[in-house]
């Protein structure tokens, strides 16, 4: 006859629910139950699983930024981060973003801005623009571009992307200087393309010398 110890019983209950626990990811502000692998990305668990689609499949190499979500304060490229590396992590997906119906700044500045065409880009160019401002408020259109090297719009509204962020960063100046013009008026659309061009130009052959010299 086997004798079962009692604390058998309540050991082998913890150890489910310490499993179960570190199967958990939470995200925008819910915690969510996970069942697939540890090394299935966290792109496919967020879609598939949990049925948060705004976060878009693009490259699958974290080349195009359509997959970016904001894990701990950070960008991140969802289609390459394990969904175990995401385990006691705060994640934000562009669903996350509004509150009580009230768009974020970001969203609101990029229909302002009409700062997309086919949009499929844009869920990723948002969370990555509100990481950047999170980390700096007033940005430069420089610090913009450079914010946003990783992410890609093949529809080229790059230029109505960066006036976008601008106009989120003014929108949290406002508050401390509602009678002042926070924003410069925007150049018109040719000069203003040109210049983003080149931001994006000199921006890519800086980041291309950075990875020649690391090799």
């Amino acid at each position: 006859m086997t004798i079962l110890d009692a604390n058998d019983g309540g050991a082998g209950r913890t150890e489910a629910a310490r499993k179960a626990a570190a199967k958990t990811i939470f995200v925008n502000g819910k915690k969510y139950p996970v069942t697939s692998e540890p090394d299935v990305p966290l792109l496919f668990v967020l879609r598939d699983e949990i049925g948060l689609t705004g976060s878009k499949y693009g490259c699958g190499e974290g080349q195009c930024g359509a997959c970016t979500v904001i894990v701990d304060g950070v960008a991140r490229r969802s289609c390459l981060m394990p969904v175990a590396d995401a385990f006691g992590k705060t994640i934000t997906t562009i669903e996350g973003l509004e509150r009580n119906g009230i768009l974020h700044p970001v969203q609101a500045a990029f229909l302002q801005a009409d700062a997309f065409q086919c949009a499929y880009c844009t869920s990723g160019m948002i969370m990555s623009s509100v990481a950047l401002l999170q980390k700096n408020p007033n940005p430069s259109d420089a610090e913009i571009v450079a914010g946003l090297q990783g992410n890609i719009c093949r529809c080229g509204a790059h230029p109505r992307i960066v006036d976008a962020v601008r106009i989120a960063a003014g929108e949290s100046k406002k508050q401390n200087a509602a009678s002042e013009t926070v924003m410069p008026a925007l150049r018109p659309t040719a000069s203003r393309a040109a210049e983003i061009a080149t931001l994006y130009s000199v921006n890519a052959v800086q980041a291309h010398g950075s990875s020649e010299g690391a090799q």
